[in-house]
């Protein structure tokens, strides 16, 4: 199957911060604020040979890939380059909430949750139609440049302003993933914006059993999570 029937086929079937928590009771101020943010357990992220990811292991204008809050739900985490400021990140409903912009020592980076929240397109061991895009490459479709954008459907997300939806027909930015920095080590702890896990479960529940042997082992927190580089799990990330 070509590219073109593989993003043909994938549109049809679809039906689918990094946060700095330094000042995280001002972050979450408000009732939206915090009807936005759910806590999940502790994981920390680490590199492939096990041992505790660092800043310095993110390069720039990179996304990297790993697993949270279940085992099945992939992120991408991105160096940007540059700074990312806090932004109030509003929703079509007229609710907001506040994205803490970047963390480490440039303010750089940034995490969110792999999964569009259009029609819950996701990176699977095959193939990838949600991809970040860096600023040396442009969508063939839209043109843009430093975003993450979703071929199934064309949603087009800015990484850099809190995963807000900057064209298509998603309604919803990408939910952004709450990390915890400890002595240098890097932890997720959370998720701000739209949790649709119930939904992506629901869908995509044969597949889950499949690769995983049960729903449940396929919603199980961890630890620990490995952070990669996504061809280390996607063998064809499709761009457009």
């Amino acid at each position: 199957m070509n590219r073109r029937d593989v993003i043909k086929s994938c549109s049809m079937f679809a039906v689918g911060t990094m946060f700095n928590l330094i000042n995280f009771e001002d972050v979450l101020a408000s009732d939206s604020d915090k009807g936005s943010y759910k806590v999940y357990k502790k994981t920390l992220l680490v590199k492939e040979d096990g041992t505790p990811l660092k800043e310095s292991d993110i390069q720039p204008y990179t996304a990297f890939l790993f697993f949270y809050p279940f085992k099945s739900t992939p992120c991408y985490i991105i160096n940007t380059g540059h700074e990312v400021k806090p932004v109030e990140v509003k929703l079509k409903d007229g609710k907001s909430y506040k994205f803490a912009g970047g963390i480490g020592s440039k303010k750089s980076i940034v995490a969110y949750s792999a999964i569009c929240p259009h029609q819950w397109s996701y990176p699977t061991k095959d193939f990838s139609l949600l991809n970040y895009y860096s600023p040396t490459e442009k969508s063939e479709t839209t043109g843009k440049s430093g975003v993450i954008q979703c071929c199934a459907h064309i949603s087009v997300f800015d990484p850099t302003n809190g995963g807000t939806v900057l064209e298509g027909p998603a309604e919803f930015p990408l939910a952004a993933v709450v990390l915890q920095e400890e002595n240098g080590n890097l932890y997720a702890v959370g998720i701000l914006g739209k949790d649709q896990f119930n939904e992506f479960f629901d869908l995509y529940k044969s597949d889950m059993i499949e690769q995983f042997g049960s729903l449940e082992k396929a919603k199980e927190e961890l630890d620990k999570t490995v952070v990669m580089e996504v061809g280390k799990h996607v063998k064809e990330q499709i761009k457009c």
